[in-house]
C-alpha cells in the first residue's frame, strides 16, 4: 500500500461563499418554523411574543450561533476534534453529535409523513377531506356537516365528533395504537416512505459538500417560493383576516410578566438557529479560513427572524379561512406540533378550491423544508465522525461506503418510529431532546470558551480570520462571558422547577417510557463528564485540572499557512513556550536537546518557561 493511500485526503470546501449562506439557510429554517414558532405566538400574547423572541435571538441566539460558526472555521474541523481547544471538556463534541443523532432518527420520520401525505395529494379529491372511507369511524363529521348546524349545536357536539383529517392521520397514515407499550408491528407504507428518505439523503451526501452545496439552492429557497404563493392565496380567502389577526393582530403585553413565555422563546430560538447541535460548526468547518463570518452570523439571525414571521402568515391565513367556514374560532382550530402540519393545516387545505393542488405544493414545501435541514443534520454526524477516524477511512470509495452504512443504520434504527406505537416514541425522543441537551450544551461551551480558553484569546482568534477591524466589541464579550450563560442557566433552573411529565393530546405515559426519555437526556449529556473523568484519571491527579485546561497543541487553524499568521499558533518547537500541560504529557523517554539561550530562560524565570508555550509536536493525549 502507498504511502499517498494511507494518508488521509485534503478536507473539501464550499465552492463559493453562497454555498455555505444558503446551506446555513436550509439547516437553520427547518420544519420548526412552520408549525412551531406560529403557534407560540398565538399562544403567549400574539405580537407581544415578538419582544421575548427577538431579546433571546439577540442575547443568547447570535452570540451562540458567532461563537459556533468561529470555531468550525478557525480550525476547519468538525465537533468532535474542534473541542481539543480544551481536552476535559471534548465531551461537548460527543454530546452535541449525541444529539444530532436523535434528531436525525426522528426527523426523517417526520419527512416521512411529509412524503406520504405528497403522493396522496395526487388525487382529484383528497382523502382526508371526506368521510365513508374503511378508516373512518360513526364519529366521523365533514366540514359540509359541521357548516349546517347553529353555533350551539356545534358547542354541543364538539367533543362527540371527529374531523375527517384527524381520523385520516390517526387511523389511516400512523394506524396508532392505544399506547407506547403497544408497538403492534411496522407501518408498511411509512417504512417505504422511510427507506425512501433515507435513500435521498444518501444520495444527496454522497459526495459531502460539495453535493449539499449544490443542492442547498433548491432546499432554501423553494420554501420562500411556496410560502409567498400560499400567503398570497390566503390573503384572497374569507376569514383570512381573523386569521392574520389571532396571529399577530392582539398584543397582550402581560404575558411578558410570565417566566414561562421567555423560557418558550429561548427554546424557541435555539430550535429556530439549531444552535448546540454540532450542525453549525460542521458547516463552518468547510469554509474558506477568511470567510466573514460575522456577515454571515448577523444575515442568518435576521433571515431566520424573518422567515418564522413570515411563515405564521402562511399557516393562520388558511386557519382563518377554516374558522370561518367552520363558523367557530380560530383558538378552536388552532395547534401545535406535527398535529398543525399533518391533521389541522391540510383541512384547512382541503376547504379551498383546487385543493390537491394546494396540498401537493404544501406538502412539497414541507419536503423541502425537512430535507434542507435533514442534509445539514447527517452531514455533521457523517463529516464529524470520518474527521475522527480520517486515517482509515482515507479514500473515497471508504467514504462513500461508510456514508450508505450509516443511513442505512439511521434508517433500521428509525422503524420504531414508523410502527403503530411510533408516534408515541417519537413525541418522547423530541419532548426530551428539545429541553434540556441543548440548553446545558450551550452553557458548558460558553464557559469553556469565554471562561477557559479566554475571551480575549477567542477575539483574537476571530481578528486573525476576519481582520483586526472586525475584531469583536464589548457587546460580544459580555454576551459570551456573562449574559447569554446566566439567561441559559435561568431557564435550565425555570424548567427544572415547573417541569411537568411528557404526554401526547390526553395520553399519559408510564413511568417505564418517561425513564426512556431521560435515558436519551443521559445518552447526550453523559458524555461530558465521563470525557471530563477520562482525562483526570489519563493524567492521574486532580491536580492537573490547572494544567490540562490549556489547548490542545493541535488546537488553531488547520493548515500551516494560517498557524503562521500568529506567535500563538507557528509551530517552532520552542522549548520556551512549553505548558505545564505539554511537559504533563511528555514520556519519560522523550527528550529535547536545549541550547544555552534556553537554559538560562529556564534557570532565570521556570514559572515563564512553564506558561507561555500552548503547543509542541510531541504532545500525546
Amino acid at each position: 500500500m502507498g504511502a499517498s493511500e494511507l494518508s488521509a485526503p485534503e478536507r473539501k470546501q464550499w465552492t463559493n461563499p453562497v454555498e455555505f449562506f444558503l446551506t446555513l439557510v436550509a439547516f437553520a429554517v427547518g420544519l420548526g418554523n412552520v408549525w412551531r414558532f406560529p403557534y407560540l405566538c398565538f399562544k403567549n400574547g400574539g405580537g407581544a411574543f415578538l419582544i421575548p423572541y427577538t431579546f433571546m435571538l439577540i442575547f443568547i441566539g447570535a452570540p451562540v450561533f458567532y461563537l459556533e460558526l468561529t470555531l468550525g472555521q478557525f480550525t476547519s474541523a468538525g465537533p468532535l476534534v474542534v473541542w481539543k481547544v480544551n481536552p476535559l471538556l471534548r465531551g461537548i463534541g460527543y454530546a452535541s453529535l449525541a444529539t444530532n443523532c436523535f434528531l436525525a432518527l426522528y426527523y426523517n420520520v417526520l419527512i416521512a409523513y411529509c412524503f406520504y401525505y405528497l403522493i396522496a395529494s395526487f388525487q382529484l379529491v383528497v382523502p382526508w377531506s371526506t368521510c365513508g372511507n374503511w378508516w373512518n369511524t360513526p364519529l366521523c363529521t365533514d366540514q359540509r356537516t359541521l357548516a349546517n348546524l347553529s353555533r350551539i349545536d356545534l358547542d354541543l357536539i364538539k367533543n362527540m365528533t371527529t374531523s375527517p383529517s384527524e381520523e385520516y392521520f390517526y387511523r389511516r397514515v400512523l394506524q396508532i395504537t392505544n399506547g407506547v407499550e403497544n408497538l403492534d408491528g411496522i407501518v408498511t407504507h411509512l417504512a417505504v416512505a422511510l427507506a425512501v428518505a433515507w435513500l435521498i439523503c444518501f444520495l444527496a451526501l454522497s459526495k459531502g459538500v460539495q453535493s449539499l452545496g449544490k443542492i442547498a439552492y433548491f432546499t432554501a429557497l423553494f420554501p420562500y417560493v411556496m410560502l409567498t404563493v400560499l400567503i398570497i392565496r390566503g390573503a384572497t380567502l374569507s376569514g383570512a383576516i381573523e386569521g392574520v389577526k389571532f396571529y399577530m393582530g392582539t398584543v397582550n403585553l402581560s404575558v411578558l410578566k410570565n417566566p414561562s413565555v421567555w423560557k418558550e422563546a429561548c427554546t424557541q430560538v435555539f430550535y429556530a438557529l439549531s444552535c448546540c447541535s454540532g450542525g453549525l460548526i460542521a458547516m463552518s468547518s468547510f469554509n474558506n479560513f477568511n470567510n466573514n463570518v460575522y456577515r454571515d452570523t448577523i444575515s442568518i439571525c435576521l433571515v431566520t427572524w424573518f422567515t418564522s414571521i413570515f411563515g405564521g402568515f402562511a399557516i393562520f391565513t388558511v386557519l382563518g379561512h377554516m374558522a370561518t367556514k367552520m363558523g367557530v374560532s380560530v383558538a378552536d382550530v388552532a395547534k401545535g406540533g406535527p398535529g398543525l402540519a399533518f391533521v389541522v393545516f391540510p383541512e384547512g387545505l382541503s376547504m379551498m378550491p383546487f385543493a390537491p393542488l394546494w396540498c401537493v405544493l404544501f406538502f412539497l414545501m414541507m419536503c423541502t423544508l425537512g430535507f434542507g435541514s435533514e442534509f445539514s443534520i447527517m452531514e455533521t454526524v457523517m463529516a464529524s465522525i470520518i474527521d475522527e477516524f480520517k486515517t482509515y477511512l482515507n479514500t473515497p470509495k471508504k467514504i462513500i461506503i461508510f456514508r450508505f452504512c450509516i443511513s442505512l443504520l439511521f434508517f433500521l434504527l428509525g422503524l420504531s418510529m414508523v410502527t403503530r406505537g411510533g408516534l408515541y416514541v417519537l413525541n418522547i425522543i423530541d419532548q426530551y431532546l428539545g429541553g434540556f441537551p441543548w440548553l446545558i450544551i450551550g452553557v458548558v461551551e460558553l464557559f469553556c470558551i469565554a471562561w477557559v480558553y479566554g475571551v480575549e484569546n477567542f477575539c483574537d482568534d476571530i481578528a486573525l480570520m476576519i481582520g483586526e477591524n472586525r475584531r469583536p466589541g464589548k457587546f460580544w464579550k459580555i454576551c459570551w462571558q456573562y449574559i447569554s450563560p446566566l439567561i441559559l442557566i435561568f431557564t435550565i433552573v425555570f424548567s427544572s422547577l415547573f417541569y411537568q411529565e411528557v404526554t401526547l393530546d390526553d395520553y399519559t405515559y408510564p413511568s417505564w417510557a418517561l425513564a426512556l426519555g431521560w435515558i436519551v437526556v443521559i445518552a447526550c449529556l453523559g458524555w461530558l463528564p465521563y470525557i471530563f473523568t477520562v482525562e483526570i484519571c489519563r493524567r492521574g491527579t486532580w491536580g492537573i485540572i490547572k494544567e490540562a485546561r490549556l489547548p490542545h497543541a493541535d488546537w488553531g487553524p488547520a493548515r500551516e499557512e494560517h498557524r503562521q499568521l500568529s506567535m500563538r499558533y507557528a509551530n517552532k518547537n520552542d522549548p520556551k513556550q512549553l505548558s505545564m500541560q505539554t511537559l504533563s504529557t511528555i514520556d519519560a523517554g522523550d527528550t529535547f536537546d536545549l541550547d544555552s539561550a534556553a537554559i538560562e530562560v529556564i534557570a532565570a524565570s521556570p514559572k515563564l518557561y512553564v506558561k507561555r508555550l500552548s503547543d509542541v509536536s510531541t504532545t500525546r493525549f
